[in-house]
């Protein structure tokens, strides 16, 4: 993982490239020209994204036959880049049309383009100079090697390319960014692209970085409306997608969405959703930038790959779920037996609900287990690391949002914090909470999830500012809170921030930490589940402990409806309906 210092260098190291690529372009007789796209920081940030690409083993592109991607071009999300390009290795593509805007105004019509080669930590990437030399015969393109002269929206990209598609070749096209041009033009460039596409070994990246230079709330509502235009390929609203708020090419993410309408492929897959801020570990940045990563196939999608997350429905069904470890005795289960054992015989309760949330109750890291096969009631017996594979586990059985503002999330310093959000989102599993300072809200749709960590988090009154902030908003809010005392009964200090948190405006509370259920109340029109007990988890010396809840609350224009699904752990490691 490269920290924050050395990202700060990397910056540096690009603007570095800038420089060189003048010094390499011009030394050349362009055309036939050699741009550099490498040096130490660029190689580094370059080695770090397609490490953790291949560590997290996506399988986003090894089932599909990928047609084109879209991938950023800020190298702080380079593992974003590695993924999106890893995903067309199946294809094997022979030929890349690599589509970038054109960041400082230097192509004088609307598409420019060059030849000759980029050169790489990995070897030279060349330019298909056949594809170029049919390119700039169209009065819409010219071939301007000076613009490419420090484009890091195609510098940024051929080094992965070379890893992961040694022998492809490209086609580097800068997108002018004077505008969107008239029906005409944008039918041209339609034209231009359906020729460079004859060949079926032909594929197009497009390099787009989204939401830029606002704080992490503004950027991720923009970013919502982002998703949803290019989930449900929108066109007119991808054409009108705002630069720089939404996204830096408006007009390359058209071209794309047109080109695979017409050629049968506009099939989205969501593989990446990040901003610098998280990945920086900056929230409070007042300009950050997003980053999407889509694939796009022949192949149509299954239900969820691509979700349109503004979808109004009249209805929204969540299950939420109590405590869950992955240490300790579950760990050795999921060894033998693997983690769907687990999970084997409440997976239809999972799958029937629109979104499952529950407590993860410690991190996610590569470290060996303290605790598995430690004394009962030593001190390393509740030192909780969860396997690496517990992200994915919990996507795959539909537990797709998760609590980590628990007792035990920083067991493992904020080190294992940030290797758990990072495991979380590379599985596409969305989080809220941790420490003090940390993001306590998480926000899909209509609806605020907003974490309260009685130990180490915000305190119950910031917590309630946050909840009458996102009531205001018109939103669902909804607190999960981990708080009270482990196998006692509901403490009057916990009953006083329910009240507090129902006063601000939450709809629902949702408690977990005490390991065994609690009693449930109405306070005015809030319902309070003061704890659900375990989910996951291998307390077995009492009746209290593996017995749990799992409440199914159903959101409409009328209110919400609950029902209660009683839940028993059992020694096998299961958890299984009562």
């Amino acid at each position: 993982m490269v920290p924050v210092a050395t990202w700060k260098k990397i910056g540096l190291g690009v603007a570095l490239v800038g420089v060189l690529f003048g010094m390499y372009a011009h030394r050349q007789n362009i055309p036939g020209a050699l741009y550099l796209a490498t040096n130490p920081e660029l190689d580094l940030a370059v080695v770090d994204g397609i490490t953790k690409a291949d560590k997290a083993n996506n399988q986003s592109g090894s089932i599909k036959r990928n047609r084109a991607v879209i991938v950023p071009h800020h190298l702080v999300a380079s593992e974003a880049i590695a993924i999106g390009i890893k995903a067309l290795v199946v294809s094997h593509p022979k030929t890349i049309i690599l589509i970038s805007p054109d960041h400082f105004g230097k192509c004088p019509k609307m598409l420019c383009t060059t030849d000759g080669q980029f050169k790489t930590f990995f070897g030279a990437v060349s330019v298909a100079q056949d594809k170029v030399s049919q390119l700039v015969r169209h009065t819409a393109v010219v071939a301007e090697s000076n613009l490419f002269v420090g484009e890091h929206g195609i510098y940024s990209i051929v080094p992965f390319i070379k890893h992961y598609l040694p022998d492809a070749t490209i086609v580097p096209i800068a997108v002018s960014q004077r505008g969107i041009g008239d029906s005409a033009t944008r039918a041209e460039m339609l034209t231009i692209l359906d020729e460079l596409m004859i060949q079926p070994d032909t594929v197009i990246v497009v390099s787009s970085d989204f939401s830029h230079y606002l704080p992490l709330a503004e950027a991720i509502e923009y970013d919502r409306s982002t998703q949803d235009a290019l989930c449900s390929g929108a066109d007119k609203e991808i054409l009108a997608l705002n630069n720089p708020r939404q996204s830096d090419c408006p007009l390359c993410l058209w071209l794309l969405e047109q080109k695979a309408k017409r050629a049968g492929f506009w099939n989205p897959s969501l593989l990446w959703h990040s901003n610098s801020a998280n990945l920086m570990h900056d929230t409070s940045a007042q300009s950050t930038t997003s980053h999407f990563t889509l694939a796009l196939s022949d192949t149509p999608s299954v239900g969820g790959v691509c979700p349109i997350t503004e979808k109004k429905k009249s209805v929204m069904s969540v299950l939420f779920v109590g405590d869950m470890s992955f240490d300790r005795y579950i760990r050795q289960v999921i060894t033998k037996k693997g983690a769907d054992f687990i999970f084997s015989c409440i997976q239809s309760l999972l799958s029937a609900v629109d979104l499952v949330v529950g407590n993860l109750e410690g991190p996610i890291t590569d470290n060996d287990s303290v605790s598995a096969g430690s004394v009962f009631g030593s001190p390393e017996n509740y030192v909780f690391t969860f396997p690496t594979t517990t992200a994915s586990t919990l996507f795959r059985h539909h537990i797709e949002l998760v609590n980590i503002g628990n007792n035990h999330i920083a067991n493992f310093g904020r080190e294992g914090l940030l290797s758990t959000q990072s495991y979380l989102s590379r599985a596409r599993v969305g989080y809220f909470g941790g420490l003090s300072g940390d993001e306590s809200v998480y926000r899909t749709g209509q609806f605020s999830f907003i974490s309260y960590n009685a130990f180490g988090g915000q305190s119950a009154e910031k917590v309630a500012q946050i909840i009458e902030q996102e009531k205001q908003a018109g939103r669902w809010v909804v607190v999960y809170a981990h708080w009270g005392n482990e196998y006692a009964d509901v403490s009057d200090t916990v009953k006083k921030n329910a009240k507090l948190f129902a006063q601000s405006g939450a709809d629902l509370v949702i408690g977990s930490h005490p390991h065994v259920v609690q009693s449930h109340e109405y306070i005015g029109k809030t319902l309070v589940y003061y704890s659900l007990g375990n989910f996951i988890f291998d307390q077995y010396f009492n009746s209290s402990v593996t017995n749990g809840l799992a409440v199914k609350v159903t959101f409409s224009d009328a209110g919400l409806v609950s029902s209660e699904i009683p839940l028993i752990l059992n020694q096998d490691g299961r958890t299984c309906v009562k």
